[in-house]
């Protein structure tokens, strides 16, 4: 899975993208603005459509795929692409508690055409965590009080908990054997298993990586210590894990967009090797990644793909240097 990792500034005028704006000649737009925080994300659909990322006071935002995922739809407030969202919520706040106390007055998410949307995780620097699901046309928030462990996969919350207390170490009657239960649908319990035995002694980014081994990671996969600021990542191309250190990246409204392909070649800690993202590099990961994002195979020779390209170029002119 193509992607690319984004420094994205502090000060930055944005507004909203809906996927009409994205794919249409209507380029009305109801809601700016100026990006209050700068961001580390992970793009597999260009600049400012992220699948994830974290900020620089330590917000940390992914969302994961859920089958059940409705629309939320506030007609006070305008619609936002589901990437664009994600990079919203990293622009404008600094902690779970805030990112959940402006959901309904915050943009609607526009999913894909005829397709399922997704479910978020979300923590910060002071480890507060949440889950945050569209269901019933409702947002379904979960906090910290409601989480016997901050963990998420592709099932609502409670689904995966309640499938899991069958086993021992949850005081159910089944011994849950670690060294068998290997198939996908036991990522959950595998995972719950291993942080429920995390002694804090031990080093938790090493412990962090453990887990991640240990049951069926995504294509990306990443680790951000936020008491150090230090983002961790490799992908299942280049499997060394790479290091940023966020305290040394340059946020500054002045500064020029960098990028880092997710499946550098470079090892140890990157930061010296981000480039200057223009709009002509943004174009080859828009080209890569819209279609493999949204899992149409007519999508990436359609004519709503060509315009979506070309709106992508004019959208982010005056953000990205041309080349």
């Amino acid at each position: 899975m193509p992607g690319m990792i984004v420094v994205n500034k502090r000060e930055v005028v944005k507004r909203n993208i809906s996927w009409q704006n994205l794919t249409t000649d209507q380029q009305q737009y109801t809601q700016q603005w100026r990006s209050k925080f700068g961001s580390v994300t992970f793009n597999l659909l260009g600049y400012d459509f992220p699948c994830y990322g974290v900020n620089e006071k330590g917000l940390f935002l992914v969302e994961l795929y859920l089958e059940e995922t409705s629309k939320v739809y506030n007609p006070m407030q305008p619609n936002m692409f589901w990437a664009q969202w994600i990079q919203y919520q990293l622009d404008n706040y600094k902690s779970v508690k805030e990112v959940i106390e402006h959901l309904n007055d915050g943009p609607n998410i526009d999913w894909w055409p005829n397709a399922a949307g997704s479910h978020f995780f979300l923590t910060d620097a002071k480890g507060n965590s949440a889950t945050i699901a569209l269901l019933n046309g409702k947002y379904t928030v979960l906090t910290n009080k409601e989480m016997p462990m901050p963990l998420l996969c592709n099932n609502q919350y409670h689904e995966d908990l309640d499938a899991s207390k069958k086993f021992d170490f949850l005081g159910g009657s089944e011994k849950f054997n670690f060294s068998q239960s290997k198939n996908w649908e036991d990522r959950y319990t595998r995972a719950y298993y291993m942080l429920n035995k995390y002694n804090y002694d031990e080093k938790p980014v090493d412990y962090a990586w453990n887990v991640l081994n240990s049951i069926h990671p995504g294509e990306w996969q990443t680790v951000i210590d936020t008491k150090k600021m230090n983002l961790y990542f490799r992908s299942d191309l280049k499997k060394e894990v790479k290091t940023i250190d966020m305290t040394k990246l340059n946020f500054d409204k002045n500064a020029v967009v960098k990028y880092l392909d997710i499946h550098t070649d470079e090892t140890g800690i990157v930061n010296d090797h981000f480039q200057n993202l223009t709009i002509a590099k943004n174009s080859e990961y828009v080209e890569k990644g819209f279609p493999i994002g949204y899992d149409n195979k007519e999508f990436g020779s359609s004519n709503v793909f060509e315009k979506l390209k070309e709106n992508i170029v004019n959208f982010f002119q005056n953000i990205l240097p041309e080349s």
